[in-house]
């Protein structure tokens, strides 16, 4: 998909889903299925994504090309997030995020609002396991080669926010 991010939704979708969806579960891998499901949904219904995002096809799923080194790293030296690392049986080390200031809710459009809103009630509680798999069972991850990038036209098989969860804009 050949479009440049916006930088201006990408970093307020990360606020979001810090403030909104921060639970025991919301780490970086989590962050990237949100941001891959907001994404894709969004290119399903309109033909376009929130954040212009690319997402490469990664043994744990799909992952966001500038998310860690691009939008959260900005996001810390703008003193809008705090990372930090605690220990993890499992994963060796594992990341945690706190909000430190608002998120914009005016950048996004009421159907982008709905679609935040949606991600984080439907996600809230599943652990990264569980959206590792989910990924994995979903056209845009299976028809896709790995470490090359997520076709956006197989978007169509995503199940999540069917129209009666809103209008579409």
């Amino acid at each position: 998909m050949a479009t440049s991010l916006n930088k201006e939704k990408y970093t307020n979708a990360l606020l979001y889903f810090v403030s909104e969806c921060g639970n025991e579960k919301l780490g970086i891998m989590k962050l990237n299925k949100l941001f891959y499901y907001l994404d894709f949904i969004s290119f399903r219904d309109r033909e376009k994504s929130v954040t212009g995002e690319t997402y490469m096809h990664l043994p744990k799923g799909p992952f966001a090309s500038s998310l860690e080194e691009g939008i959260i790293e900005s996001a810390q030296k703008e003193e809008l997030i705090n990372r930090k690392e605690d220990a993890s049986e499992k994963y060796g080390k594992r990341n945690r995020f706190q909000a430190l200031k608002p998120y914009n809710a005016t950048v996004f459009d009421e159907y982008e609002k709905s679609l935040l809103a949606y991600l984080c009630s439907t996600f809230k509680d599943w652990s990264t396991d569980q959206m590792v798999a989910q990924t994995h069972s979903e056209a845009p991850w299976v028809f896709s080669q790995p470490s090359k990038a997520l076709d956006y036209k197989n978007a169509d098989d995503i199940e999540f926010f069917i129209e009666e969860h809103v209008a579409v804009a």
